[in-house]
């Protein structure tokens, strides 16, 4: 059964350019790989982080929506927590469907382009 889930993650504020979206584009192919459907990621970018993490006053961040099995979501939990870049992560199963709809990620994406 496939459901709803939101990923947030943290990579190391001093990756060059090409390694961040490297990373990114990894797990992006990695949900697909598994089988994930409408996965849509979005940057939020540099942000201070409200305590330390891993000797890092702040963090690249990045937000990732897809419909997986909950297989799918655990093997992409244990590639975040083997690499190094990770500094933090949290996955969040979202409770309806709907409130996954991609017109609210859209929504989303739409304003930040805006600004």
């Amino acid at each position: 059964m496939l459901r709803a889930y939101e990923l947030v993650y943290a990579l190391r504020p001093n990756l060059q350019d090409e390694q961040r979206v490297s990373l990114i584009k990894r797990f992006e192919e990695l949900a697909k790989r598994l089988g994930c459907v409408r996965t849509e990621v979005k940057e939020w970018g540099m942000r201070r982080t409200a305590y330390e993490l891993k000797r890092f006053h702040e963090a690249y961040y990045i937000v990732m929506r897809f419909f997986g099995d909950s297989s799918a979501k655990d093997e992409i939990d244990r590639q975040l927590k083997l690499t190094d870049e990770v500094l933090r992560h949290l996955f969040v199963r979202l409770e309806d469907e709907e409130k996954a709809s991609e017109e609210e990620f859209d929504e989303s994406v739409v304003e930040e382009a805006s600004d």
